[in-house]
C-alpha cells in the first residue's frame, strides 16, 4: 500500500480530551486515502471530505492507522488546518505562548498574519484549548473574506440561536448562508460552546473550499417571516423587547414584539416589519388618547422618547416630560408614578423595570417613597432591622421611627420621621434625595382627573429641570 509521510499535526504540549502528545519533530506514516483508515468504514458519511483534505496535506491520520474522527480539535490545530488549506504565506507574528519549538508555530503565525485568528489581550493565543464551534465559524468567516466578498447571511433556524455570542453571530449566519456549517450533529441546535471535532472541522473546511471554488455559491431558500419560529425571527430582527404601562391597572408589563407576532399577528401581516409599523402607530395613538394612564416604557432598552418609536409633538402631551435615557455612563433617572407599584430606572443603554412592596403616599404634604427599593442597584444601600444606610454623593443613615439622620456622620433632622411599612423604609423622598446629593422633579396636573395633585416624581443623580405643572 502506498504511504504518505506527513508531520504530525498535534501540538507538543496537548493534554485536552485524551489527545495523545506527540513530539513536534516526530514524523509518522499516514495512509494516503481516508478509506484506508481502519476506524472509518467504507460508507462513512464524510469519507470524501477526509480523502480530499488528506490528499492536500491539510490533515493526517495517526501512527496506529486511525483517523479518530470524534477527537477534539484545539485552537492551534484548527488554525494550522486553515493555513494549510489556503496555502497562506509565512509571517513573523508571534504570540507569547506559541514558541518556535511548537510544531504548529509557523502555521499559527501564518493564520495570524492573514487576520484569521486573533490573540487575547494578554498577548497569548492559547493554542492547546479546544476550539469552539463559535470560534470555528469566526475563523472560517475571516478566511472566506480573504477570497472574495462573501456577505450573504440568513436567519438562523437553531433553537439555541440566542446563546450565540455577539462576536460570532454574523459569522454563524454567513456559515449557514453558504452551507459551510450547519447544526450540531443530530440536533436542531448550533451549540456554540461545543468543541469542534476532527471530522467536523474537516467537513467545514472542505465546504469553505468548495464555496471559494464555486463561481456562484448555492443560496439556500429564504423562509417568509410568517413561516419562521420566534427563535428564527429573533435571530433575524433581534429580541424586539418592549415594555408598557397598562391603562387597566397602571402596572408595567414586558413582552417581545416577536413573540406577539408569532402568537397573534403573523396571519395578519406578511412581514414582521409591517406588524412593527402597526405597533408604532398604536403607541402614538396611546399617547394621544390615554397618557398618562398608559405609555411605552421602553423599546429594546431605549426610552420611548429615545427610541425609533418616538414621533415629536404628540397631541395633548408635553414631549419634554417624557423620560429619556441619560447620555453619560453611570447616570440614572428613576420615573415613579405614585399610583403604581412598578417603576422604571433609565440608564444610558437600558431601562430597568422594578416593583415596590408599598405604594408611595403623602403625609404632612410630603411624598413618602420606599427608598431602599428605588435606589438599590444604582447606589450602595445597606439595610438592618431599624437602620438604613444609603451612599450616593453623600452617605445618609436613616433610623426607623426617627427624624434624626446622619449625613456624612453629621446629625441633621428630617421634617417628618422615617416610617416602616411591611419591613421597608418609607422616607420623605424630596428631603432625603436632597441630603443624598440627588435631584428630584415633581409633575403636577399630568392626570386630568387630579389637576392639583403631584402624580409623578423623577429622581436622578444629575440636575433636572424645575418642577412641572401642566397649564
Amino acid at each position: 500500500m502506498k504511504k504518505l509521510i506527513l508531520p504530525m499535526v498535534l501540538s507538543s504540549s496537548l493534554t485536552v480530551a485524551g489527545i495523545v502528545p506527540i513530539p513536534f519533530n516526530e514524523q509518522v506514516a499516514v495512509v494516503e486515502a481516508a478509506s484506508s483508515f481502519k476506524d472509518l468504514p467504507s460508507d462513512y458519511h464524510a469519507l470524501k471530505q477526509i480523502d480530499y483534505l488528506v490528499s492536500k496535506g491539510v490533515i493526517s491520520g495517526f501512527e496506529d492507522g486511525t483517523f479518530k474522527p470524534n477527537q477534539v480539535v484545539t485552537r492551534g490545530q484548527f488554525a494550522a488546518f486553515v493555513a494549510r488549506a489556503l496555502d497562506l504565506k509565512a509571517s513573523n507574528i508571534t504570540f507569547k505562548d506559541v514558541k518556535s519549538g511548537n510544531s504548529l508555530y509557523t502555521e499559527i503565525n501564518k493564520a495570524a498574519t492573514a487576520g484569521i485568528i486573533k490573540g487575547y489581550k494578554d498577548g497569548t493565543f492559547r493554542p492547546d484549548l479546544p476550539v469552539s464551534r463559535s470560534d470555528i465559524a469566526v475563523m472560517l468567516d475571516r478566511a472566506l473574506q480573504l477570497k472574495g466578498n462573501y456577505t450573504k447571511t440568513v436567519s438562523l433556524p437553531y433553537s439555541d440561536a440566542g446563546s450565540i455570542g455577539g462576536y460570532a453571530i454574523e459569522s454563524v449566519k454567513r456559515m449557514a448562508a453558504y452551507g459551510i456549517m450547519g447544526s450540531a450533529e443530530n440536533s436542531n441546535k448550533f451549540q456554540p460552546a461545543t468543541s469542534g471535532t476532527r471530522v467536523g472541522t474537516v467537513v467545514s473546511i472542505y465546504n469553505m473550499l468548495q464555496t471559494i471554488a464555486s463561481t456562484k455559491p448555492v443560496e439556500p431558500p429564504q423562509k417568509k417571516d410568517t413561516e419562521m419560529t420566534a427563535a428564527e425571527l429573533k435571530a433575524k430582527y433581534g429580541e424586539q423587547k418592549f415594555a408598557f404601562r397598562s391603562r387597566g391597572d397602571g402596572e408595567i408589563y414586558q413582552t417581545s414584539f416577536i413573540d406577539r407576532y408569532v402568537s397573534y399577528f403573523n396571519q395578519s401581516y406578511n412581514t414582521f416589519n409591517e406588524y412593527l409599523d402597526s405597533e408604532k402607530d398604536a403607541s402614538l395613538m396611546q399617547y394621544r388618547l390615554d397618557y398618562p394612564y398608559s405609555e411605552t416604557i421602553h423599546y429594546n432598552g431605549k426610552a420611548y422618547r429615545s427610541s425609533e418609536f418616538y414621533i415629536e409633538n404628540i397631541d395633548f402631551v408635553d414631549d419634554e416630560i417624557l423620560p429619556v435615557n441619560p447620555e453619560k455612563t453611570g447616570d440614572f433617572s428613576i420615573d415613579l408614578h405614585l399610583a403604581s407599584n412598578d417603576f422604571a430606572t433609565y440608564v444610558k443603554d437600558n431601562v430597568l423595570i422594578n416593583r415596590l412592596t408599598n405604594l408611595s403616599y403623602f403625609k404632612n404634604n410630603k411624598a413618602f417613597v420606599e427608598i431602599e427599593t428605588i435606589l438599590k442597584g444604582q447606589v450602595d444601600v445597606k439595610v438592618s432591622s431599624n437602620k438604613l444606610i444609603v451612599k450616593a454623593k453623600n452617605t445618609v443613615e436613616f433610623t426607623a421611627g426617627s427624624k434624626k439622620v446622619f449625613v456624612n456622620g453629621i446629625s441633621q433632622e428630617l421634617s417628618t420621621a422615617v416610617e416602616m411599612k411591611n419591613g421597608k423604609f418609607m422616607v420623605p423622598i424630596r428631603e432625603s434625595a436632597n441630603l443624598l446629593g440627588l435631584f428630584t422633579r415633581t409633575y403636577t396636573g399630568v392626570d386630568v382627573r387630579k389637576r392639583e395633585d403631584i402624580t409623578r416624581i423623577e429622581i436622578a443623580n444629575f440636575p433636572l429641570p424645575e418642577d412641572y405643572r401642566k397649564n
